[in-house]
């Protein structure tokens, strides 16, 4: 008997809930949803990365990214205060359009949240996080070591592929 009065108890909660439910047509729900809108990376070539005029007999040209005028120069401009990532390849091969040739240049970039080239550090590797200033802005400067040893005479080019991703 004590086993049917539990049973019907039971019953008659469940048909209750469900009718209250029912009767019941609103159901409040809060949910919070925040997004943070970032804009898009946009990168600038103030000046390019050159070598000059090499002459014959170098074996090793180095273009210092922190004190040399010959680095390239570039202005990266997003959100403000936003972390990020640079990823590029440290070494490129340079090819030479007129004859069989190639030289290996090893890149070198340094970094400043001030538009001061002689007070930008150098990047260590790809994984190190960076922050845009405070205006949304991130200057570096590119330079490296170009081996000259087994060049032949011509004009060899290459591309310097870098790309900034939010973190």
């Amino acid at each position: 008997m004590k086993v049917l009065l539990i049973l019907y108890v039971l019953i008659v909660f469940v048909f209750s809930t469900n009718i209250l439910a029912q009767s019941d047509s609103r159901l409040n729900v809060n949910v919070d949803v925040s997004t943070r809108l970032i804009q898009t990376i946009q990168l600038t070539t103030v000046s390019q990365l050159s070598f000059g005029q090499l002459r014959p007999g170098e074996v090793d040209v180095y273009v210092n990214p922190i004190t040399d005028a010959n680095a390239g120069y570039m202005i990266a401009d997003g959100t403000p205060n936003s972390q990020f990532r640079l990823d590029y390849f440290e070494q490129v091969v340079l090819s030479n359009g007129n004859e069989d040739g190639n030289l290996t240049f090893f890149y070198e970039i340094s970094k400043n949240n001030i538009e001061e080239q002689s007070t930008s550090t150098l990047i260590e590797n790809n994984d190190e996080v960076q922050v845009f200033n405070n205006e949304g802005r991130f200057y570096f400067w590119v330079g490296g070591r170009l081996n000259l040893e087994n060049a032949s005479p011509g004009n060899y080019r290459g591309e310097f592929k870098i790309e900034i991703d939010y973190i």
